[in-house]
């Protein structure tokens, strides 16, 4: 998707039918708001991360609001459900004064959040999750067989093809995010904010999601949409508020703005190019897989040149991760060969491919990328302990060194090299799993969903990093749910079904039809 400033012409597309408002974008036939907050403040220790906020939200309205990581989103919804408190500013709940100190508070009025990072209990059902602080039980005892029975109904009810008897861990990413979702639907809810639900989810589950949203809608519910895909927005909200650098920059009626405008009011620049790619020259091969079989994949075959970018697309579950990870020694392959710069080479674990110059970024960055409560140096640092190491200590000095370079190239947003992984926003934390590969000599990249829940200016600098690991003869492997993404980014695109390849495509020749009919089976 290219997104260009330099016309005024409005998006083609599809938006949400019967949106009102006036010019400004504020609030419709001058209704009395649910939620209304004036000159919201919230300051931290260095940080000041909202500045004198004015927004108001409409009973029964899909309202999204925008903004790079870092302009303020996570901070307000955490004010909003009683996790930070203000620190200075008014919040007003049907017009009348709210100290919002408790998410106890915000949940008896009706205010839950669905986050972009599941928080949930993996060890558990999905029935106890659903149920978690309102268990059913008698006699002390929980009663989990009825538990289960009523959270299917609920997961019926609402469109959700999921097993309640299950563990949570069992499921996908994007499945434990409905179950979020779900969970929050069903506790009564009257402001439903829901944090980029559709950034780990497949294109079915994504439908599932808007039906209950639409459904929500209908029924009064007030729902903030945030989410870095515009095309959401457009066929969702009816209004949208732009956050940039912690300041409300606009609230805009849908129906009369265009993405181009939107992005100008959250970078305060022009992006030609969303999706950014540099017309590189492949070289020789890299990585070449022959007959690759196991858990999940079977039989795959295919070759990454120096300078390309290969692309893996499939529905959640087609075999796209288990491959990559049997790639990167992560998980067990039971056929097939893999060359390194032509010579044979045996990964049978992690180390093995890291000492082969592949690295994995993972879709979970949270779980799988980051020592989250250690700080950005440590983080940065990790896999090149060896070489920054004397006489089994590690030259400080010098992983500072490294540290802040990488914080200085990829324009990571932290209060410094000592600051928690755990503070910082989601696209800075992407940047961190990417930086800390960088000065480690590896040469085949496997990008696992690597703008998830990033903004747009994110996008590009990871895109511009993409070009420039490709000007130094690496390889990528890029995997993406997102096909606009993975459609112009990839030089050489592979669609993943039912653990095998179904279709290869060279760069942008075939329509985007074709290559969700290739995933799905048309």
């Amino acid at each position: 998707m290219s997104v260009s400033s330099s016309h005024s012409t409005k998006t083609d597309f599809p938006r949400r039918p019967g949106a009102a408002g006036n010019d400004e974008g504020g609030n419709p036939n001058h209704v009395t708001p649910l939620l209304e907050l004036r000159s919201l403040d919230k300051r931290f220790i260095g940080t000041h991360a909202l500045k004198e906020v004015d927004l108001s939200f409409n009973a029964g309205e899909i309202h999204a609001i925008v903004g790079e990581n870092g302009a303020g989103k996570s901070t307000l919804i955490k004010i909003l459900t009683g996790a930070y408190q203000r620190s200075s500013g008014d919040i007003l709940w049907n017009g009348k004064s709210l100290s919002l100190s408790t998410p106890l508070q915000a949940l008896d009025l009706g205010i839950n959040a669905v986050h972009q990072e599941v928080v949930l209990c993996p060890h558990l059902s999905v029935a106890a999750n659903m149920f978690l602080g309102i268990e059913q039980a008698r006699f002390g005892f929980l009663r989990h067989r009825a538990m289960v029975r009523e959270a299917q109904k609920i997961l019926d009810s609402l469109g959700f093809d999921l097993p309640a008897a299950a563990m949570l861990n069992t499921l996908t990413i994007g499945q434990q995010q409905l179950v979020a979702t779900a969970r929050a639907a069903s506790r009564g809810c009257r402001f439903l904010i829901l944090d980029e639900p559709t950034a780990y989810l497949t294109r079915a589950e994504t439908d599932q999601l808007f039906t209950l949203i639409r459904r929500l809608h209908g029924e009064g519910v007030t729902i903030v949409y945030i989410s870095h895909r515009m095309e959401e927005i457009f066929e969702l909200a009816e209004r949208v508020s732009v956050l940039r650098d912690g300041r409300l920059i606009a609230t805009r009626v849908v129906a009369e703005t265009n993405p181009d405008e939107l992005i100008r009011d959250m970078v305060a620049r022009s992006i030609d190019e969303v999706h950014y790619k540099e017309q590189i020259a492949p070289g020789e091969p890299l990585l070449e897989v022959e007959g690759l079989s196991g858990p999940g994949f079977h039989d795959v075959s295919l070759t990454v040149r120096r300078g390309e970018i290969v692309g893996l697309y499939g529905l959640i579950g087609a075999g796209r991760s288990e491959f990559a990870q049997a790639v990167f020694g992560r998980r067990e392959r039971t056929a097939g060969q893999m060359r390194m710069h032509g010579k044979p080479v045996n990964i049978r674990s992690v180390p093995d491919a890291i000492r082969a110059g592949v690295v994995l970024l993972p879709e979970s960055r949270r779980d799988q990328g980051l020592c989250l409560n250690l700080d950005v140096r440590f983080n940065l640092a990790l896999p090149s302990f060896r070489q920054l190491s004397a006489g089994g200590f590690v030259r400080r000095s010098e992983e500072r060194r490294v540290a802040e370079t990488q914080i200085s190239d990829l324009n990571i947003a932290t209060a410094g090299p000592g600051a928690q992984a755990l503070t910082l926003s989601g696209g800075n934390q992407q940047k961190i799993v990417i930086g800390k590969w960088l000065n480690h000599g590896a040469e085949l990249f496997i990008f696992d969903e690597p703008t998830v829940g990033v903004d747009v200016g994110t996008k590009v600098q990871i895109y511009q990093l993409f070009a420039e690991l490709l000007r130094k003869g690496a390889g990528i492997i890029i995997i993406s749910s997102y096909l606009p993404e993975v459609y112009d980014l990839a030089d050489t695109l592979h669609v993943f079904r039912r653990g095998e390849i179904a279709a290869t495509y060279s760069a942008r020749a075939v329509d985007h039809e074709t290559i969700l009919g290739k995933a799905i089976g048309n």
